[in-house]
């Protein structure tokens, strides 16, 4: 079962919010007390069996208020493998009710509703929302059999963490057989280090318990090695203090020991972390798990921002993860559907925006504090690209295993090709003394950038050069950035644009598909606008523009999920282009280095 769309009524600060899930990754920004973490915690009320309703969530304008609960709906979308198991779930219950449901389905979902505790509070709805809708709960006689099954068999298993929660502390024995939530991150490294089942340790034999603890240290280690790629001198020892806690002692290439409360917030964070992610792969094996995060690793290096989002990758392969976050190292950068923004009204309450690439994600830049443009934290060879759709193309491309090495190259948005003179001057020996690479359109608008007293100048160095999109071609012709991809894929992706935001008042008339039946002369985006402007009046046509950014996100979703040859075809200009960035890299270095 993946989870596809919240609904939230009532519940702290939210008045009534619905969203979707795009993908097995959601990440909230926003200021403090806009309600993300609301949100999260919201949503792991949909663990309507572990985590417990109560008044104090109400949100006071409620009319329910004071007595009533929140509502949470959760709307999952359901596998075939899935739709079989439930199904002969229902007939084992409900003999006759299985008469109506299909025998099997790949468009079937299944709607949790939620208004308070216990089994006779909750609804369960499937439906393909075209041809049936059965509310299975209104059948059942025998309640707490089905839904124990139906929890143990099919439900996802929901976790809600604060960051208090993933904590290492000494532990007794008695401590760790406690159901105390404190130590169950202790108990869970003991379970993936190989102790499934803590009674082993109450034994009265030292000697037996010496080469047990030894032998779990040996298999955690091992774990730790390939996971913990910051500092692969890490050593962690489980031994006893004060006669009767386990403890974790950590020593590095400093050749000292360290009680896990002396280490950095940072790596007591990710290190916990990772234990829990992997004893929820290790638990629950086959059976999906949706994370949910508050504030995962405030106290992170950049660099352990960078594992911890490694890790968030490998999770979302096979179960889903939603986290708060102000942290920009931790903001999803190859998937900008998953960023979601969350604001507070003083009418409405907490709402989120779901299309923020209509102000050119400008509103979250400025909230996670990444308008980078303003910064000194610049690199010290910076890719210079003419706007924001060049900068998010490229953070993608440089996830591409191959070009791995320009992953952490800064990003320079010059806000226009009328501005990379005057940035590369900004950024080059008369000011900051950098290095860097442009990147430029074949068309007009660079042809004259690049006759520019400060673009020429920079080029006589050899810290500085310059790429433009007819690097990956062979013939002259005028292009931009857009022509760099299948024409088809382009068109469909625009396409698929257009229609996103036909129902917010863009257009003045009813928007129509471009219809894609021959090559389109480049450069494609000239046609499209024009297609573009066509629905809309000539008095508004300065007020709207094409969220370019947005378009060549859809591109590369589609292309990602190609196979292996297929994306390779559709990616053949763009490899053109990085393999020339790359061999201009390598230039450059020698010179930053030196």
């Amino acid at each position: 079962m993946k989870l596809i769309e919240v609904e939230i009524i009532d519940f702290k600060s939210i008045k009534r919010e619905k969203f979707k899930l795009n993908g097995n990754q959601l990440c909230f920004v926003g200021k403090n007390e806009c309600g993300k973490s609301s949100i999260i915690q919201a949503v792991s009320y949909l663990n309507f069996l572990d985590y417990e309703l109560n008044h104090k969530l109400l949100n006071k304008s409620s009319k329910s208020y004071p007595k009533g609960y929140p509502i949470i709906i959760g709307v999952f979308e359901i596998s075939k493998e899935t739709f079989v198991k439930l199904r002969e779930l229902i007939y084992a219950e409900i003999p006759n009710l299985s008469r109506t449901i299909p025998k099997d389905s790949e468009t079937s979902l299944l709607q949790i509703k939620r208004w308070g505790n216990g089994i006779s509070n909750i609804s369960l709805i499937l439906t393909d929302r075209k041809n049936y809708s059965i509310n299975i709960t209104e059948n059942i006689e025998k309640k707490a059999k089905f839904w124990n099954d139906f929890y143990e068999n099919i439900y996802p298993n929901i976790e809600y963490y604060e960051s208090e929660e993933l904590l290492l502390e000494p532990a007794t024995i008695d401590q760790l057989l406690s159901s105390d939530k404190k130590y169950e991150t202790f108990r869970r490294l003991l379970y993936i280090s190989g102790c499934d089942d803590l009674t082993i340790l109450d034994a009265d034999d030292d000697n037996f318990i010496s080469t047990y603890l030894s032998n779990l240290e040996d298999n955690f280690n091992e774990i730790l090695k390939k996971h913990y790629k910051q500092d692969e001198s890490i050593n962690v020892r489980i031994q006893t203090i004060r006669g009767n806690k386990l403890s974790l002692v950590i020593r590095d290439n400093t050749k000292l020991s360290f009680a896990i409360d002396e280490r950095s917030p940072g790596f007591k964070y990710y290190f916990s972390f990772l234990i829990n992610k992997l004893f929820a792969k290790q638990k629950n094996g086959s059976k999906k798990t949706i994370l949910l995060l508050d504030e995962p690793g405030n106290n992170l290096h950049p660099q352990g921002s960078k594992d911890l989002l490694i890790s968030f990758n490998e999770i979302a392969k096979n179960s889903q993860l939603l986290y708060t976050t102000h942290n920009p190292f931790l903001t999803i950068r190859n998937n900008v559907d998953a960023l979601m923004f969350v604001y507070k009204s003083p009418k409405q309450g907490t709402k989120i925006n779901q299309k923020p690439f209509l102000n050119k994600y400008q509103i979250i830049r400025k909230e996670l504090g990444i308008l980078l443009n303003d910064s000194f934290l610049l690199g010290d060879i910076n890719l210079v690209v003419e706007g924001n759709t060049e900068k998010l193309a490229f953070h993608r491309f440089f996830q591409i295993e191959k070009y791995k090495k320009l992953e952490w190259l800064n990003i320079y948005n010059a806000g226009g090709v009328t501005n990379i003179s005057q940035t590369i001057n900004y950024l080059g020996e008369n000011n900051l003394d950098l290095a860097g690479i442009a990147v430029f359109d074949s068309d007009k608008e660079a042809l004259n950038e690049k006759k520019k007293k400060g673009y020429l100048k920079a080029m006589k160095s050899k810290k500085w050069a310059s790429v433009e999109i007819n690097d990956a071609f062979s013939d002259k012709k005028e292009r931009t950035f857009e022509d760099l991809f299948p024409q088809d894929i382009y068109v469909k992706a625009f396409n698929d644009y257009c229609n996103s935001i036909k129902d917010i008042g863009v257009f003045d008339n009813n928007y129509t598909n471009f219809e894609y039946t021959k090559p389109i002369e480049v450069p494609i985006i000239n046609t499209l606008e024009e297609h573009f402007f066509s629905f809309i009046n000539n008095d508004r046509k300065r007020q709207n523009s094409i969220t370019k950014q947005d378009i060549i996100r859809n591109v590369l979703d589609t292309i990602d999920k190609m196979e292996k040859e297929e994306k390779g075809k559709a990616l053949m200009n763009v490899y053109k282009l990085l393999d020339k960035i790359v061999n201009e890299y390598k230039k450059i270095e020698k010179y930053v280095a030196n």
